[in-house]
């Protein structure tokens, strides 16, 4: 079933339209990812069905076009961002008191009637098995029960992820990364490697590479949880290659990484002894 917007939001996107389409077709840009979140938010709100007792249901199915070029840039991290999108969508949700018959779900589309820069989005009310699901903020006892499942043993201020047994030693440094949910084994044999993890206040922590790919950033599902207003939820990804080289993805995040003291650099193939920079933590990369 499609969402249907009421009159007021489609005058207004009217006008932004009418505002925003020339500056659009004379200088032309990419779409950040930053903005189509907003984007996104908005197509929530716009597309909201008023419900009984003033509630409203907000359009779980979102529908995203963008141009070739866009798609092609936005192609490399697609899931990432997707999943990322989603939980945004999901809190904003929770903020606004929305209803949501499942988690949102989000197709990206290539389009060749759309410049670079521009998005459509069609939103829909799909059918959920689940029934509504509820989407009121977490309070916060439940944000620190939450965390507390998650945990396991001491933990760097900042620092989140799972334990790690076999690292090689911290020099007398006793604190240990909180664990996040078990993930499922590897088949891949990957090289002895690790990650040296140091904060501005000198502490340290060691993060054994055991997995094919290791996301970094400030959502809970990540391996490797940075709790710094600067990291972007999905922020950067380490990827063992075939060729036996280490990886490191910039994921499209606002301040991106520093990597041997360079910025903004998008990937980077890692070798023993480099280092690189995510919001206010420092992470040296050592292989055996």
């Amino acid at each position: 079933m499609k969402a249907r917007q009421n009159p007021l939001s489609k005058f207004e996107a009217f006008m932004q339209s009418l505002v925003e389409g020339p500056f659009a077709w004379l200088f032309p840009s990419r779409i950040e990812p930053v903005e189509l979140m907003r984007k996104l938010e908005r197509a929530m709100e716009d597309n909201t069905l008023l419900q009984s007792e003033g509630r409203r249901l907000a359009p779980n199915i979102y529908d995203v076009y963008v141009s070739i070029k866009d798609h092609q840039q936005l192609a490399a991290g697609q899931n990432v961002l997707i999943r990322d999108w989603q939980n945004n969508l999901v809190e904003y949700a929770r903020h606004r008191h929305y209803l949501l018959r499942a988690m949102p779900v989000i197709r990206l589309h290539a389009e060749s009637t759309i410049r670079s820069g521009q998005v459509r989005i069609e939103t829909e009310l799909g059918d959920s098995d689940g029934g509504v699901m509820a989407t009121q903020a977490l309070s916060p006892e439940q944000l620190a029960q939450l965390r507390a499942q998650l945990s396991s043993g001491q933990q760097l201020p900042g620092i989140t992820s799972a334990p790690d047994t076999n690292a090689p030693s911290t020099g007398g440094y006793s604190g240990g990364l909180a664990s996040s949910p078990a993930q499922p084994p590897v088949a891949v044999q990957l090289p002895p490697a690790w990650l040296t993890i140091r904060s501005t206040q000198g502490d340290q922590q060691i993060y054994r590479i055991e997995k094919s790919l290791v996301n970094i950033g400030r959502q809970l599902s990540n391996d490797i949880i940075v709790e710094d207003k600067r990291v972007s939820r999905y922020h950067a990804q380490i990827k063992y290659q075939p060729d036996g080289q280490f990886v490191i993805f910039d994921l499209g995040s606002t301040n991106r990484i520093t990597i041997n003291n360079q910025r903004s650099i998008s990937q980077h193939v890692l070798r023993n002894g480099d280092k690189f920079t995510i919001g206010s933590y420092d992470f040296y990369f050592e292989r055996r």
